[in-house]
């Protein structure tokens, strides 16, 4: 997904990925977790942004409760108040989400994807969403995306799954670099079935 990425981007210009998908969100961040993971193994600096201002599944599950903010600024910020990315210990740099309105979420994250650009430093900037049904804002945060990877739950029908994602894209699916199978099932379901079996 990455190769034909790159050759999408302008001339030395940080690629962006945005990857969408009609699950839950919490099925994306996993797979774009996933994306960010096996770039930063074959060596690249990855940015994540979570793009989802309305669940922000990615923001929740990387958040660290009771850390101070007296800590320095880092250079990224978007927005009016100054945001700290978060650094892992995988070397991928992930800039929480903005749960402010669609307009605002979305300048914020042009702004962030543009400051990342400019700064230099990353190889690779991987969206987190937006989620579906997309605005009119979202739309536009796609279309600073190179590519989209779509997730795709099996728990739901895929081809549905699919045809609805292309038919909300419009003419953006010529963007689409990749599709990514979920067959994880949700927690809730594992504990309905092993309470059945038990």
């Amino acid at each position: 997904m990455r190769a034909p990425l790159a050759k999408r981007a302008p001339a030395d210009a940080t690629p962006v990925m945005a990857v969408i998908g009609a699950g839950s969100a919490q099925d994306r961040s996993i797979a774009a977790l996933n994306i960010a993971l096996a770039a930063a193994r074959d060596g690249a600096k990855v940015l994540m942004i979570d793009a989802d201002h309305a669940n922000h599944a990615l923001s929740d599950k990387l958040s660290r409760p009771g850390k101070s903010e007296a800590n320095t600024l880092n250079w990224l910020n978007i927005g009016t108040k100054p945001s700290r990315t978060i650094e892992t210990k995988n070397g991928i740099s992930v800039l929480p989400a903005v749960t402010t309105s669609d307009a605002k979420s979305s300048e914020a994250i042009h702004k962030a994807i543009a400051q990342a650009r400019s700064a230099g430093g990353y190889d690779l900037v991987i969206l987190d969403g937006p989620a579906m049904p997309w605005s009119a804002a979202d739309h536009k945060l796609l279309d600073a995306a190179g590519g989209l990877v779509a997730v795709l739950p099996a728990r739901l029908d895929i081809n549905d799954c699919i045809e609805t994602i292309i038919t909300a894209l419009g003419g953006a699916e010529r963007k689409l670099v990749g599709v990514v199978l979920n067959e994880l099932n949700p927690a809730a379901v594992k504990r309905q079935r092993d309470k059945q079996y038990a």
